[in-house]
């Protein structure tokens, strides 16, 4: 019912850490339980299996804790399919990223709070009174759902003074709102408390909170026809089977709100699982969003130049796309990180760096690398010792840390030995401007860059430059960035060599320096075959060659 991918991203909102300032500030603040308990669940969420599974189970713990509550002596499973349905909308709602996991989190203080009540059997008003504001400042906005719920148990017992329950909950949100312990009125009373800020919350969200009162009333108005018990018991299953339809749709509609296939992409990518990445992204490679994690994971993998025209490249947006605003792209500071421009990714990576869950544990890895490349140890130790705090983070800081204040470890290190033989010409923050001209900038600096040089040429061969790639490979090949001549990149040069001969009368690059530079008797001879197979085509796309760099030059429109 939810994207396990979704659920996933969610760890990547914050970091949960065993420390005791942050356990204490994120205690003492209202719903400060119910967020804490939820990160630590969250936690575990890298793995999407995990997330599902513990999910379902809070879910279920919800449900069984409603049941507790609103049983019968006389007939207990009776009414059980019931309990499920608000929690079957709460799932939908979970399906939002923009709804905090804490919502969950706090339904359960407000039920645990509800079974508690549901036993109490003197001085119900003083103590009903005491959960009421214990929940609020446990949970939030959830103590009205306890309150309204608690009210309508004793409704049937006549007991009419629980209805000041739900005067105490709202009182209680006007007081934290006075004290500025709420953003807004509004989110001190409704369940915008537990959704982004900044984010306006649809209408939808409000159902679980209209479901759940309703289902303890329907329980409660179906005990005297508990005698009946298979009777009731088919009923609930009837009502239960026929809320999951508005229950699934809401889903469709969550999701339709988010790029939910991102997070499945953002998952591989934060993971380092680039064949997993590849695998996901092979059903829609020409979306650009797509096609640049995808070009991610053939950088990563080494082989962006040999393989990026074995799927459906169109043009340069599937590589970079530069944008005005640098404030919050995880994917963008992933792909300045692989071009090996270490300015510009720190740029996104430091504004990315928080969420209004926490810190986003992905780009507080990116800047500890960072850090450790300029030689900055002192700001590297204060990102790894956070990182330190959290279990999952904490073999991975624990071995960065051996690179602090050991500049020849890190010189040594490909990767950030890599970046910061990139620096001289990066220190400093980058501003967007073409992204050809700042991966240029980053091979100047350092030729042996391959991650750079790779996707320099990339993006020449996606906007059909093939001028500037060959100028590029005349300047650079032999060196270690560029020791080898890809197959797409000897195409490009042969057809340059080719255009340069028939058009301008040019021979300075012909086929001796086509070979001395890279390009194999086997690019000649099947370019030979390309010539003719195109003539005999009659302007159509000769079969054969849709992997070639050709077919993309000649019959790709961008």
């Amino acid at each position: 019912m939810m994207d396990r991918f979704a659920l996933a991203y969610r760890e990547q909102q914050q970091l949960f850490l065993f420390d005791k300032t942050y356990l204490v500030q994120c205690l003492f603040t209202v719903g400060g339980l119910a967020t804490l308990s939820a990160r630590f669940v969250v936690q575990f969420f890298w793995n999407p299996a995990t997330a599902v599974i513990l999910t379902l189970a809070l879910l279920g713990l919800g449900a069984w804790l409603l049941w507790f509550s609103v049983r019968d002596k006389r007939a207990r499973w009776a009414i059980l399919p019931l309990c499920f349905i608000p929690f079957a909308f709460l799932a939908a709602s979970l399906s939002e990223n923009a709804m905090h996991f804490s919502v969950l989190t706090a339904w359960l203080i407000a039920l645990g709070a509800l079974c508690r009540y549901s036993c109490i059997r003197t001085h119900r008003l003083i103590r009903g009174i005491l959960l009421t504001l214990a929940v609020y400042l446990a949970a939030g906005p959830a103590a009205l759902l306890f309150a309204l719920c608690a009210a309508i148990l004793d409704f049937y017992r006549r007991q009419w003074a629980s209805a000041l329950y739900v005067a105490v909950a709202f009182a209680a949100g006007f007081g934290a709102w006075l004290l500025a312990w709420t953003p807004t009125l509004k989110a001190a009373w409704t369940p915008a408390f537990y959704f982004d800020l900044d984010t306006p919350m649809p209408w939808q969200h409000w159902i679980p909170w209209g479901v759940l009162p309703l289902t303890v009333l329907a329980a409660e108005a179906s005990k005297p026809f508990l005698r009946r018990r298979l009777l009731v018991l088919a009923g609930s299953c009837a009502v239960f089977i026929l809320a999951l339809v508005p229950a699934f749709r809401l889903v469709k509609e969550a999701e339709s709100r988010q790029p939910g296939i991102t997070y499945e992409y953002e998952h591989y990518a934060t993971n380092e699982d680039w064949d997993g990445l590849i695998k996901a992204c092979r059903s829609h490679p020409w979306i650009p969003h797509t096609a640049q994690y995808l070009n991610l994971a053939l950088s990563q993998k080494g082989r962006l130049l040999e393989d990026m025209f074995k799927y459906d490249q169109r043009g340069p947006t599937g590589l970079v796309q530069m944008s005005d605003d640098r404030g919050v792209s995880i994917s963008q500071a992933h792909i300045m990180f692989a071009m090996g421009n270490m300015a510009a990714a720190q740029d996104i990576a430091f504004n990315t760096l928080n969420s209004t869950e926490g810190l986003c544990p992905a780009m507080l890895k990116m800047n500890a690398r960072i850090e450790l490349m300029r030689g900055t140890y002192a700001v590297a130790d204060k990102y790894l010792s956070l990182l330190e705090k959290a279990p999952h983070y904490r073999q991975w800081a624990r071995e960065q840390k051996s690179f602090l204040y050991n500049d020849a470890a890190v010189e040594a290190d490909p990767l950030l030995g890599q970046g910061r033989r990139s620096w001289p010409v990066l220190d400093g923050f980058a501003m967007f401007g073409n992204p050809l001209e700042e991966l240029l900038r980053v091979v100047d600096a350092n030729p042996a860059n391959r991650g750079a040089m790779e996707y320099a040429l990339a993006y020449m061969l996606l906007t059909k430059d093939i001028k500037s790639v060959t100028a590029l490979v005349n300047r650079y090949f032999g060196q270690p960035g560029l020791e080898t001549l890809p197959v797409p990149v000897q195409e490009a040069v042969l057809f340059y060599s080719e255009y340069a001969r028939n058009v301008g009368g040019a021979d300075v690059m012909g086929p001796d320096w086509c070979a001395t530079h890279g390009v194999t008797r086997e690019t000649v001879r099947r370019f030979q075959s390309f010539q003719e197979a195109s003539l005999k085509s009659g302007g159509k796309a000769p079969k054969g060659y849709s992997t070639s760099y050709w077919h993309y030059l000649l019959y790709k429109e961008i």
